[in-house]
Parts: C-alpha cells; sequence; structure tokens
C-alpha cells in the first residue's frame, strides 16, 4: 500500500489551493477522471495529480475505485461536506456582487438538449448569446438528465409527459415549461401518393408519448424504416421513399417535403436547472436566451 505523509509534516492545510478542493468535488459530482475533467475544462492527468497531490498532503485515501467510478472514502465525505457549503458560499457571493464586465470577464455555460433541438434550434442561435455578453457556450446533443445532476451541465433542456418526475427525483432541481414541440406528418413533396410506407425513429431514441402516436400512425403494417435520429428520418422522407411524423419545425423549413397530415402531437418542452444556480448572473441571461429561441423556433 502506499505511504502517505502527514499534511502536518508538509504545510498548513489552509495552504491548499482551491483549486484542488473544487477537484474532488468534481470527482464526487461525476464519479470519474473524465467526467471532472470536462466539468472543470481540464484533461483528466491534471484531475489525477490533483487528487493524489491532495490526498499526500491530507495523508488519506480519497477515493476508491468500484468498477469504472470512484466513490469517496469515509475520510473524505466530512470534507466533501465543507468543500461544498464553500462553493455554495462563493456562489452566492457571485450572485450578490456579480462582477462587471470590462471585457476580460468570460463566463461558462453547458446546456444539453436531445440533438435535433441542438442542431436544428440552438446552434443557428448560438451567436446571439455570446454576442450579448462573454459567454462560452458548449451544446450538447443528448436525452439524458444525469449530466445535469452530476454537474456536468448548468441546463438542460428535455421532452417530458410527468415533469414532476424530476423534482421527485432531485428536489434540487428546478424545472419550467418553455414550449411544446408540435408534430405534423410528412411526405415527399414529389410525391402525393399517400399510401407510401412509414419512416420512424428507433424506440430508444423517441421520448414519452411520441413512440406511442408513430406506432398509432403506422398502423398494423409498423415502419419499414428505423432510424436513430430526426435528420436521417427527414431524409429518408426528401428521398421518397417514406413519410414519417416530423417536428414542425423542422418539416417546415425544408421544401423537399410536404405536410401530409396536420398537427398529431405536442410534447411538452422542460428546461432544467439547479436552483443553486436561480440567480447567477450569466445563467439567467442564457435561460432568457433559451427562452427566446424557443418562443421563436416552435
Amino acid at each position: 500500500m502506499q505511504a502517505y505523509v502527514s499534511w502536518r509534516k508538509q504545510g498548513d492545510i489552509s495552504m491548499i489551493d482551491w483549486d484542488h478542493w473544487r477537484t474532488i468535488l468534481a470527482v464526487f459530482r461525476t464519479g470519474t477522471y473524465t467526467g471532472a475533467a470536462r466539468m472543470l475544462r481540464l484533461d483528466a492527468t491534471t484531475v489525477g495529480r490533483r487528487v493524489k497531490s491532495l490526498e499526500q498532503r491530507l495523508g488519506h485515501r480519497l477515493f476508491i475505485r468500484d468498477g469504472d467510478r470512484f466513490y469517496p472514502t469515509k475520510e473524505c465525505e466530512p470534507l466533501l461536506a465543507h468543500v461544498e457549503a464553500a462553493a455554495e458560499a462563493l456562489r452566492d457571493a457571485e450572485q450578490a456582487n456579480p462582477m462587471p464586465d470590462h471585457g476580460a470577464i468570460w463566463r461558462d455555460m453547458r446546456m444539453t438538449a436531445p440533438p435535433f433541438l441542438i442542431s436544428y434550434l440552438f446552434a443557428p442561435a448560438v451567436g446571439r448569446l455570446s454576442a450579448r455578453r462573454r459567454i462560452r457556450v458548449e451544446l450538447v446533443g443528448t436525452a439524458s438528465k444525469a449530466g445535469l445532476q452530476r454537474r456536468e451541465a448548468d441546463i438542460a433542456l428535455r421532452i417530458e409527459d410527468r415533469p414532476g418526475e424530476i423534482r421527485d427525483h432531485d428536489p434540487r432541481i428546478e424545472a419550467e415549461q418553455v414550449g411544446e414541440i408540435p408534430y405534423a406528418v410528412y411526405r415527399p413533396a414529389s410525391e402525393p401518393d399517400d399510401d407510401l410506407p412509414w419512416a420512424g425513429l428507433m424506440p430508444r431514441h423517441v421520448r414519452t408519448s411520441g413512440e406511442e402516436v408513430m406506432m398509432n400512425l403506422a398502423g398494423e403494417h409498423g415502419f419499414r424504416f428505423r432510424v436513430q435520429q430526426f435528420d436521417a428520418l427527414c431524409e429518408i422522407v426528401a428521398g421518397g421513399a417514406a413519410r414519417a411524423m416530423l417536428p414542425r419545425f423542422i418539416g417546415e423549413r425544408d421544401e423537399r417535403l410536404a405536410v401530409a397530415s396536420q398537427v398529431v402531437l405536442r410534447q411538452p418542452l422542460w428546461m432544467l436547472y439547479h436552483q443553486q444556480d436561480g440567480a447567477v448572473p450569466h445563467l439567467k441571461i442564457a435561460r432568457a436566451w433559451i427562452d427566446e429561441v424557443v418562443q421563436e423556433g416552435l
């Protein structure tokens, strides 16, 4: 077993850099060095080096590995409570006394959303957000809520039929409905035949009630084609091979498609974020931008 030198022999614990403390907090929240590195905008090697350095200063292990995840040791758990409190205090201080933007200060915002929302709604409008404030933006296409719960994301956009389950799972998360996504049936503009076969998304890529509506539309014959993303589904329809249910904000902008049936489904779109971030200035600006983009795009 590796020997650890007590911090009392190495120096005062009060001299430990804050970056080391927030690194162990990130490892705890994400469970991996890779996740912590992504959260802190570092590389995994630096995360590992900081953890090792802190362990040497403190004189005991901070994490144990079980499978592909790290878990805090009994000595680390009380430390994490203090680091959490310190991080919240710093966040409160930033909210109470936001630093003026004189051109040198940039803030980070990481947002996750289903891939088709990133591609068709938010990516085209991201320049507008950066132009208003110095915000570095990361847009990640995923439907998982784990990133938000582990603090790997600041804001998450999700399609949910039962939003109460979000708060039941984690009461620290705020859930705000920002709009509804309407869906219609589209066929190729060059093919007026309504007897075309159906194309749809694979079940694991369909959120909430969308799968049931798609299956009902396809009827007893089911789907001849299945894909993972709306981009590919749109191309199948445009190529004349099938008809499909698509979000209207995707179908209406493609001249190769024609509406075969008006709105057949509306899905609620929710914006999720941590309660602690409710008053953080640059995240408030980001949430207002999201609401604006949704209202214009949907």
